[in-house]
């Protein structure tokens, strides 16, 4: 999938939102050259009875091709009463032919419509999703038991045309990462076998302009209803090339090349390691700029706190104006980002000037070019391209003549809008409830919220109406075409504040701003980030932290082996060839990002607290957690190409 979470399903009826089928598999609807008909994949067989029996998944009538979203249908449907009083017959099938079901009291059977991502439901076409544990050897239970069910339904003229599609978790869940030891035999490998599979998936066209990264870390699976886990029931993990590819490509496509690298494996004495390739989601770049994307709708609330005038490691930022939308002329408000943190810039003649470092992606939205339109039958907004200007090729320089009219704001009014709805719907909670109470008790408690509501909601009203969310101009940018030493891209931004009044300072957050207070590194937390390092200085599985405006703070590992980065639908623009960058792990005992969208720019720092690296992106992949894995410039490399490019009127150092 992507840099794009599986879409959500939406709910027509009474159904919890929670469910596990509201995560969807993603994979591809393959069609022939006519357009029409449906070729099944090699690992798929098509049995005269009307089967489709796949690993992972069978069904009756033959499955549709994934991805398929699914919508549930209300319980007051037909075909749903009708289930729910069959469901004891259902269960007792399942284990009859000893199918292992997910979930108690039924949770196991979901009747929903299946439809491709551009599709609106049809009432004729249901299906009745199984969800169960695929061991070895259970396919032939598995379709006696879809077969069981079909027979059911087929008695009942609601449910005569309902499908039957029996799931596994192992097609649905995503699967935890870890990032790989030193020490590993692939690691000493891969300067030999790293080439050698970047010839062999450039020779073709179709899968050069496919593949978007190739990452090896430890994968697991996370078993159903799992969420958390400690040392003891931590997933048994396996060394994993994962190579993504693009949505646009199907598997078939890549076949010879997938072919020929598991061979390479074996060449190179790699057995042990195992070879995932994956789709990655209908977006085609780790950069928020190049391609369709869908940016989360949701954000982070930005609620119980006041903003904060300062500007430090992690504030929220965005462009200061609204885009209008293509089809509509409705107004949205555009991508956030993070501001990494706050460098000096020291003139020749001895003057200073404290200034933000953000991406350049995310300072790239206050400047022409950039519109946004709607994707039918869904609520997400599509960022279109933007034609590359001379700054995206050739960088910024330093001085703000160029960027008067671009502004940007902290806190983006994206998130100040979610905050204003947010606010405004518990002012009228709260309201209704109190005048429906005649507790006195009740009444009190309602009143102190509601007035606390009410001044926050003024005060943030204010904020912005006031001016006071004015951040800045970008002051000198990096452009899309700047490369490392190491071949890694280079996206940063420097903003110069208005006035200088909002500088804040590099300081880490204190103890209890930390998700765990009590694993709060007691000798950094709370103090100023003591300086600048380069990757070079960690190893592998050194553990690190990051503050994003999305995620907020983090801690992951340093992988010992770079990902090589292809972005053909946006370097085809600039000349620019595939990329090597770091990769950062997240580490913990949840399936939770270290860094997700909205927190580009965000600085990455040692437990030394030496600002080691700045987040810019990240893969997506049909069984990738979304932010486990991230890529970021190395710090070192990213203060010398600023003061290459500043030239020897400025220096730029981190603020101390």
């Amino acid at each position: 999938m992507s840099t794009h979470p599986p879409t959500p399903s939406t709910s027509s009826g009474s159904r919890s939102s929670s469910s596990e089928f509201e995560v969807e598999v993603k994979r591809r609807r393959l069609q022939d050259d006519r357009g029409g008909a449906l070729t099944p994949p090699s690992e798929t067989r098509m049995a005269q009875e009307g089967f489709c029996v796949q690993k992972y998944r069978v069904g009756q009538p033959p499955l549709q091709i994934l991805p398929l979203n699914s919508t549930f249908i209300s319980d007051d449907h037909p075909a749903a009463i009708f289930i729910r009083t069959k469901l004891p017959v259902f269960n007792f099938t399942c284990v009859h032919w000893k199918v292992d079901l997910i979930g108690a009291n039924y949770d196991a059977f979901e009747l929903v419509h299946r439809t491709l991502e551009d599709e609106a439901p049809s009432p004729t076409n249901m299906t009745l999703c199984v969800k169960a544990n695929w061991t070895d050897g259970c396919t032939r239970n598995w379709s006696i038991a879809v077969s069981a069910l079909r027979s059911v339904l087929s008695d009942n003229p609601a449910t005569r045309t309902v499908r039957v599609e029996m799931i596994s978790w192992q097609l649905y869940r995503p699967r935890f990462t870890e990032a790989l030891e030193d020490d590993h035999p692939i690691v000493h490998a891969w300067p030999q076998i790293q080439p050698q599979i970047h010839a062999i998936l450039n020779q073709r066209p179709v899968v050069k302009n496919a593949w978007q990264s190739i990452i090896v870390v430890r994968r697991g699976y996370i078993p159903p209803n799992v969420e958390d886990f400690g040392n003891a029931d931590r997933p048994q993990t396996s060394v994993v090339l994962l190579i993504i590819m693009s949505y646009d490509v199907d598997p078939w496509q890549w076949a010879p090349e997938e072919h020929s690298i598991k061979r390479l494996l074996l060449q190179h004495g790699q057995s042990e390691v195992q070879l995932d390739i994956e789709r990655g989601s209908n977006q085609t770049s780790t950069f928020p700029l190049r391609p369709p994307t869908k940016p989360d709708t949701a954000g982070n609330i930005i609620t119980g706190s006041p903003y904060s005038f300062s500007i430090g490691l992690g504030a929220d930022c965005g462009p200061a104006k609204y885009f209008d939308l293509v089809q509509s002329g409705k107004p949205i408000a555009g991508p956030n980002g993070t501001v990494g943190g706050i460098v000096t810039v020291t003139k020749s003649d001895g003057t200073e000037r404290k200034m933000a470092l953000l991406n350049y992606h995310v300072a790239r939205n206050v400047f022409e070019g950039m519109s946004f339109e709607e994707i039918p039958l869904t609520t997400d907004i599509a960022q279109r391209n933007a034609p590359p200007n001379n700054i995206d090729r050739n960088g910024l320089p330093a001085d703000t003549s160029n960027s008067q009219d671009k502004l940007l704001e902290s806190p983006s009014r994206k998130k100040h809008n979610y905050t204003m709805q947010d606010l405004s719907q518990s002012i009228a909670d709260d309201q209704t409830a109190l005048n429906a109470t005649t507790d006195p008790a009740d009444a009190a408690i309602l009143r102190a919220r509601l007035a606390d509501n009410l001044d926050e909601y003024a005060d943030k009203k204010k904020f912005f109406d006031d001016g006071m969310h004015h951040l800045g101009r970008p002051w000198l940018a990096s452009g899309f075409t700047r490369r490392t030493g190491s071949n890694g891209r280079l996206d940063w931004a420097l903003v110069a504040f208005d006035d200088g009044g909002r500088i804040g300072s590099n300081m880490v957050p204190a103890s209890e701003h930390w998700p765990v207070p009590k694993k709060a590194p007691v000798d950094i937390a709370g103090k100023v980030l003591k300086g600048v390092t380069s990757c070079k200085t960690i190893t592998a599985l050194d553990e690190v932290f990051k503050v994003g405006s999305r995620t907020g703070l983090t801690r992951g590992e340093y992988s010992g082996i770079k990902a090589g980065v292809n972005l053909p639908a946006h370097d085809v623009d600039y000349g620019m060839s595939s990329s090597s960058e770091h990769c950062f792990v997240y580490k913990g005992s949840q399936l939770r990002p270290f860094a997700d969208r909205g927190d580009s720019g965000a600085w990455i720092w040692t437990r030394g607290a030496k600002f080691v690296a700045q987040f810019h992106g990240g893969p997506r992949a049909e069984t990738l957690a979304p932010g486990s894995i991230m890529y970021a410039t190395d710090a070192e490399e990213l203060f010398r190409d600023m003061n290459d490019m500043v030239g020897p009127d400025y220096t730029i150092d981190l603020a101390t």
